[in-house]
Order: C-alpha cells, then structure tokens, then sequence
C-alpha cells in the first residue's frame, strides 16, 4: 500500500529495540514486538486479552474495536491503546479493510520505598492502565513516525521513551486521577499480595497460604484484589509466572521441563498450555524470537 512507506522506516527502527530494556525512573519498559498490521477486507478478530500494552495505529482504511464493552471506529491516521488485561475484539464493516502497525510492550514498576518516586510511578502505571476506548489524537503518533534510520540505539531508547512520558505527561493533565490512599486497608492487601506474587511464584503457591499469611480470608482477599486489578489472584499469578519464563527462554538455554519447574510449574505440558493461552504462542516460537533477533543484528 502508498501509505505504508509513512511507517515502513520508523517501525524498522522501532524493531531494533525489541527485547532491550529502557529504564524510566523506576519503571522497566520492554518492547516485546513491533509489527506490520495489514488486515484483508471483512477480518475480525474475536475476544481476548493478553499481558502487554497493545497500541495500534491504522494508516489506511478503518476499523471496529470493542474494549471492556465499548465499541468505537478507528479512521486512518488515528490510533489505540488497549492495557493489559483488557477484553477487546477488533472488526471490520463489510468490505472495509486497514492498515498500519502495532506495537506490544510490558512496564514493570521495580519495588522501591523512595517516597514520593515509588507514587510517581504508581501514577504512571495507574495512567497508562486505565481504559480508553475511543481513538488516540493523530498527533500522538507523531513522535513515532519521526523515527530515522541513522539513529543510535540509545537515542530511539530516549525517542522512545520520550514519547510514553509524553503520553504519561498528556493523559495525566486530563486524567485528573485520584490519589492512591497508601492508609487504605484494601490497598494494602493488594500490594501485600504482589509482593507473595513476585517472591515466590516460583513455589507452589496457593491463594489460601497468601490469606492466611495476611490475616484475611480467602474471599475477603480475592474479592478486594480482584476489584482493583481487574483479575483474580491466580490470573496474576499466571501472568508473573509467563512472564519470567519469556526471561528464561530469551536469555538463557535451559530445557522447557527446567524453565517450568523454574517458574512455579511442575508440569511440562500445562506450562506450554498456559504460556499459550497467556502470550499467545508457544514457548518454543516465543524463544525462536532470540534467533530473529541476533539474526536481524548480523544483516545490519
């Protein structure tokens, strides 16, 4: 299509920092995929959800997006962010058709107790997961699209992480988000439990030993922590484990019976199960991903 040289470079540019950690503050953001997104006339795309940050730009022609219920047309040159977690479907009105890219990162806040940075970084985190179901100003593509092909990695790093700030900085004036109440009992049950989460994913661990731990129940604990986070315990729990096995397949050789015993999973085949259900590939595409990648380094 005419209009796919308007992003053909920036996404080249956009690919080269797939995998690479860039450092915001406190927050860890990874881009985990950077990709065409050409749809043939009349496709849809049913519902689901997924771990990661899904921003969509539509270059060409238009399309349907439903999200947490909300249906709403993206036209060319506009674009969406769907947070994770987030049910959406995608469709197209008879004979239409688009095209454009998408792009699919994760932030990770690290823990810290620095005060007023670690509530700064909660509103980051907060601003960017609320849902938008509407399209994205034409302008906020902007600093994406200006991407040139003489860049070093450091500076599309910065480029990059510029134009999330600048989203942060944009959303956060129009947001005006509540501020988060660390004396709230709720709250901190929350955050109790992502820190069992975190720490020890790696174990068998169940909801229950988390409650006795905090000296709720097992029903008080799941109905506050699904309200705030949107999923159950195990959901997130699921999610952690998913997500440090895409560490151990990219950065490291060991065996799949090895990375699931590793992540919490005794069970080989229910871990190839739930890491496709929750990334949406198989472990072995997934870690084919490393291969792409020094590929692509060599042929620059």
């Amino acid at each position: 299509m005419a209009d796919e040289v308007s992003y053909a470079i920036p996404l080249q540019q956009l690919q080269r920092l797939i995998m690479q950690p860039i450092r915001i503050g406190g927050l860890t953001t990874m881009l985990l995929d950077a990709l065409s997104a050409e749809h043939e006339m009349d496709w849809a795309h049913p519902p689901h959800r997924h771990p990661w940050y899904e921003f969509n730009y539509v270059s060409e022609g238009r399309l349907y997006t439903t999200s947490a219920g909300v249906d709403f047309k993206i036209e060319a040159g506009q674009a969406y962010l769907i947070p994770p977690g987030v049910v959406h479907s995608h469709r197209h009105l008879p004979g239409e058709s688009d095209d454009g890219f998408c792009l699919r990162w994760q932030i990770v806040q690290e823990e810290s107790y620095s005060g007023v940075r670690m509530a700064e970084e909660a509103e980051f985190m907060q601003c960017f997961s609320l849902v938008r179901p509407y399209a994205l100003k034409p302008e906020i593509v902007a600093g994406l699209l200006c991407l040139r092909p003489d860049m070093s990695l450091l500076a599309l790093q910065t480029a990059f992480a510029n134009w999330l700030t600048g989203l942060f900085e944009d959303w956060r004036a129009a947001s005006a988000l509540p501020q988060v109440k660390s004396q709230d009992p709720g709250d901190l049950v929350v955050r109790q439990t992502m820190l069992f989460l975190h720490a020890y994913y790696a174990n068998e661990l169940r909801v229950q030993d988390i409650a006795t731990a905090l000296h709720v129940s097992y029903r008080n604990l799941a109905r506050l922590f699904r309200k705030q986070t949107g999923l159950t315990v195990v959901e997130q729990l699921n999610d952690i484990r998913v997500r440090q096995a895409k560490k151990l397949l990219l950065e490291t050789d060991m065996p799949m019976k090895q990375i699931a015993l590793a992540v919490g999973l005794k069970n080989e085949y229910y871990f190839s199960t739930l890491f496709k259900q929750i990334a949406m590939t198989t472990p072995s595409d997934f870690r084919g991903l490393r291969g792409e990648a020094r590929d692509r380094s060599v042929s620059k």
